[in-house]
């Protein structure tokens, strides 16, 4: 590893309200004022410093405009860094269960219809329902089928309601709105499905 070194930066116009009364009166020689030919030749004459000569092509901080074309060039890179689009956030497990499983249908082993319409589920989250939990593991002749006609006995239950309860199988927590309680209420207990925290 090099090793460290740090240098006190002065701004040119403090510095030079800064010099010693002495120095104006000629009793030292006069340095060349900052950012004039010296700074083309390799030297820094930076106003309250000592003379330095600087490496070929270097940045001096007191000359902003002799930034070379490898400064440009780093902070060209160190641009296309900043730039670069994050990686995408992940979802939560629950939200991806949601939509991958639920909304997508993805990977369903069982099909459920019911008022004309037709969800892909999985048996492994329908057992979670006591309606299903016995429908699967009994001796039925629904539990070796893979598509299951519901009859949908209360006419309170739409397929809204029932949307609502085959996805809380697959998610932590439902939303209901007021209007909507009766309709799910009553899909929730024809599902038999067990409301924890309420």
């Amino acid at each position: 590893m090099g090793s460290l070194s740090s240098r006190v930066l002065r701004h040119p116009g403090r510095a030079q309200a800064q010099q010693e009364p002495g120095s104006a009166a000629g009793s030292s020689p006069r340095r060349p004022e900052a950012g004039g030919d010296a700074a083309g030749h390799g030297f820094c004459y930076c106003p309250g410093s000592r003379k330095r000569k600087r490496s070929s092509g270097a940045f001096c901080y007191c000359h902003p405009d002799s930034e070379t074309d490898e400064d440009e060039e780093e902070g060209d890179e160190q641009q296309r860094l900043l730039n670069t689009p994050r990686r995408k956030k992940l979802k939560s497990t629950s939200k991806y269960i949601y939509q991958t499983l639920f909304l997508n249908g993805e990977n369903s082993d069982i099909k459920i219809c019911a008022l004309g319409e037709e969800w892909s589920l999985h048996k492994i989250y329908l057992c979670q329902s006591g309606y299903f939990s016995s429908m699967f593991s009994g001796s039925w002749k629904e539990s070796s089928m893979n598509i299951i006609e519901l009859e949908i006995p209360d006419q309170n239950i739409d397929i809204e309601a029932l949307q609502v309860a085959f996805g809380s199988l697959y998610r932590d927590d439902v939303l209901i709105k007021p209007s909507r309680v009766i309709a799910i209420l009553a899909a929730a207990c024809m599902l038999q499905l067990m409301a924890y925290g309420y």
